[in-house]
């Protein structure tokens, strides 16, 4: 990375992000254990659900691929950030707006739900239009840089739809459709959005922290029309009331995530060096979470409607192994190379020589780090079990780990900034 990509400001911006997720991530837990209970009732509407959800997507996942990114764009795409002097003013707008929208969908306040989701879209869309010039800067387009731009042009049209969803509550205009928005948000915002985005990164960033060599390029091609031609059927499904259009948007996107898979572990076979660290068995957990999700969403798929009516809770165990148990440990996993990055950027100019293969090897040698390991992996197949059986003490009890894990996961990111 070059000086003139990097500025004090965006390692900090970077940092801040990045705690404050790590902040959101025990909140959610938190709220999971004490709403237990709220997964009993259809996930459709169930405004506690819903605003427990965006506790972790947005205070969560987003909220570190905001911070990380204005870092990783320079890095990957070697430009610069368009306008830095938003970075403070976007984190904050952000931050206060969340807090406003979960707390409106999770006491029921339209008000504050339209409030909240009013200003969600205007900080996210500031940010997601400051992503978007920065791209313009772009000299050499690949797939990384076009998974990229399909990313932000799909959170664009994401946060769209949340935002009328959010005003729906308020105002009460077109709801008869609202299931059909509520699904594209989902797929819109999941797919569209984090799986593109992480297909870019995974792809420059694999090859650049285990100098192993790019995929082959009829497969990542393969990939991209794949994923986006699902998002595409998904999305035009709601104008023929889904049916054999959003079987094969489904179908799409199953094989595209399949084939995602494969190129990763073809990637992490071929690296140079083969010893594992902290990374690599997140990244293995959250790939095997991954195959393990879209095999649920086929068993989905299959299922008569009947049968998903009588035991919904196998939305919520599906919905949990794909966000948590494949999100949130890639997530999680890369944190532990890119925080201790930030740090060590940050203190540059104090460090001696060699303190770059110090600092990594300390945190290698932290033996808490994989307890928290074993705590996430082993809590995601709890949870999926207890949200399949619609157990609320397991959920509760699943929770408490995670709450736990999440807690010494915080504590180790501080940790590595002290040192």
């Amino acid at each position: 990375m070059s000086a003139a990509n990097t500025t004090d400001s965006s390692i900090n911006i970077a940092l801040r992000h990045i705690k404050t997720a790590a902040v959101f991530l025990p909140v959610f837990f938190y709220l999971m254990f004490m709403d237990a209970g709220s997964f009993q009732a259809y996930f459709f509407m169930n405004t506690v659900i819903i605003s427990l959800t965006h506790v972790f997507t947005l205070g969560f996942i987003l909220m570190v691929i905001m911070g990380a990114s204005y870092m990783l764009l320079p890095v990957a795409l070697g430009v610069k950030i368009a306008y830095e002097k938003l970075f403070f003013p976007v984190y904050y707008a952000f931050t206060g707006s969340l807090v406003i929208f979960v707390t409106g969908m999770h006491f029921f306040s339209p008000v504050f739900i339209a409030l909240g989701g009013s200003l969600l879209f205007i900080s996210i869309g500031t940010y997601n239009i400051n992503i978007l010039f920065s791209l313009k800067k772009v000299k050499k387009w690949d797939y990384t840089s076009l998974a990229i731009l399909f990313a932000y042009i799909y959170l664009a049209i994401g946060i769209l739809i949340g935002l009328y969803m959010s005003l729906l509550f308020y105002f009460n205009i077109g709801g008869q459709y609202i299931f059909y928005f509520l699904i594209d948000h989902i797929y819109i915002m999941f797919i569209g959005f984090v799986l593109m985005l992480f297909t870019g990164i995974f792809y420059r960033l694999l090859p650049m922290f285990y100098m192993t060599k790019t995929p082959p390029r009829y497969l990542w091609l393969t990939d991209f029309i794949l994923l986006n031609a699902g998002v595409a059927a998904v999305i035009l499904s709601s104008f023929f009331a889904r049916g054999v259009l959003f079987d094969a948007g489904s179908a799409f996107l199953c094989t595209g995530i399949l084939i995602f898979s494969g190129i990763f572990f073809y990637l992490m076979a071929a690296r140079i060096k083969k010893k594992l660290d902290i990374t690599t068995f997140y990244l293995y957990a959250g790939f095997f979470y991954l195959i393990l999700s879209v095999l649920a969403g086929i068993l989905i798929l299959g299922l008569f409607s009947r049968t998903i009516t009588q035991n919904y809770g196998i939305y919520y165990s599906f919905g949990f192994v794909g966000l948590f148990g494949f999100i949130g440990m890639a997530i999680i996993g890369f944190l532990h190379k890119i925080f201790p990055f930030l740090i060590s950027l940050k203190q540059f100019e104090k460090m001696k020589k060699g303190a770059y293969a110090g600092l990594f090897r300390n945190m290698r040698e932290k033996y808490l780090q994989f307890v928290d390991l074993i705590l996430f992996v082993t809590g995601v197949l709890a949870g999926a079990y207890s949200l399949l059986e619609l157990d609320i003490i397991l959920i509760k009890i699943t929770a408490a780990v995670l709450f736990f894990a999440s807690l010494l996961l915080f504590f180790n990111l501080l940790s590595m900034e002290r040192k």
